[in-house]
């Protein structure tokens, strides 16, 4: 668990990992998910496993970056990318679809044009802004944990469970301090998890087999809780807010089945060859395809261009999900190698012009 290079199986997860982003966009924006209190019919509660299998992504993400964050040499430079990347993307997807006329821009607000010039700060994207966060804490995280004791490490983690994850899993009602996971504090439980992983390793999940074994079980306590607490509130129980909170990122069984996911993958071996260099080049990508579907333009309005509201209610959706979702991935990928073209592209002009303005001045 201490290599120091990636590897092509955590690259290979961190790409169904987004194909898992993806795939819950389909279901929640494309209202392709009825609420269990609604509808219990088989292809619905089907999707509400689908749901749970997939609800591990975030988590995941965090997961497989915290993990290597620990050994990484941490760069200031690596973070103005990031926010290039990311205002690449806020900037140019509303811009090409105000100048072809696709869907709403041309009737968006001011607030609307002020979430795309300053999407960190507005949370156009919630995950970057928490990433960001959780990036500039980085050099100080990485080497606290080095100096703490093993026991020191999980006393922090134990206190962060009990303030993000363990009271919104067990009580049916809201708290004030939950944010579901969509905060820099889970991102800070999770980096933690994932450099105890890294440096001590978690000796329960001893195999291959244990860690799917429990990723499934996991994610069967998730589909089961809810579909119970939907039943409930069907006969007029207050249990609607409680039947959600197991589809959260910062629920207990939701961290669980995550980090089985993560060590199923750490004990799957991919030989070197161009298989594990295609798989560690597409893995370069993803973040773009999150970028892409998930801009303000387009996040409601690609799965009406893709016809799902024409297979809702019916086991058809299986087949148009499947399709739908990889197209969406790989046009995500293409996007993001295009756009990596262009940074370097700009890159390279602009150390040709540094080199010619330097040899310019030496000259003089």
């Amino acid at each position: 668990m201490k290599g120091k290079a990636r590897q092509a199986n955590i690259e290979l997860l961190r790409i169904i990992a987004m194909l898992m982003v993806v795939v819950l966009h389909y279901l929640s924006k494309g209202q392709a998910i009825v609420s269990m209190t609604e509808n219990t019919d088989a292809w619905n509660l089907s999707l509400w496993f689908l749901e749970a299998m997939c609800i591990v992504t975030i988590n995941l993400y965090v997961l497989i970056s915290g993990y290597f964050f620990v050994e990484a040499n941490w760069k200031f430079l690596r973070l103005i990318t990031l926010w290039l990347q990311v205002m690449f993307y806020s900037i140019g997807v509303p811009a090409v679809c105000f100048a072809l006329g696709i869907g709403e821009v041309r009737q968006w607000g001011l607030y609307d044009w002020i979430n795309v010039l300053f999407p960190i700060q507005m949370e156009h994207y919630w995950f970057m802004t928490a990433y960001t966060v959780l990036y500039l804490f980085v050099p100080i995280l990485s080497k606290g944990v080095k100096l703490m004791t093993r026991k020191q490490q999980e006393l922090v983690i134990a206190g962060l469970l009990l303030v993000f994850s363990i009271p919104k899993s067990i009580l049916p009602i809201g708290i004030p301090t939950d944010r579901f996971g969509y905060d820099f504090g889970w991102f800070l439980c999770l980096f933690m998890i994932a450099s105890y992983i890294r440096l001590h390793g978690i000796s329960f999940f001893s195999g291959k087999g244990r860690s799917f074994a429990v990723y499934f079980g996991a994610v069967a306590g998730i589909w089961g809780i809810s579909f119970l607490f939907g039943m409930l509130s069907r006969r007029g129980l207050p249990f609607a807010y409680a039947m959600d909170m197991p589809y959260c990122y910062n629920h207990i069984l939701v961290l669980l089945a995550a980090v089985a996911l993560f060590y199923a993958f750490t004990y799957i071996k991919i030989p070197q060859g161009k298989a594990a260099d295609l798989i560690c080049k597409v893995s370069s990508y993803t973040l773009g395809v999150y970028l892409l579907h998930e801009n303000l333009a387009v996040r409601t309005q690609w799965q009406i261009w893709a016809g799902t509201p024409q297979v809702r209610g019916r086991w058809g959706i299986f087949p148009h999900m499947i399709i739908t979702v990889f197209a969406v991935f790989i046009a995500g990928v293409m996007a993001d190698f295009v756009r990596d073209c262009i940074f370097r592209f700009v890159l390279r002009i602009w150390i040709h012009f540094a080199a010619g303005k330097t040899a310019k001045i030496k000259r003089t």
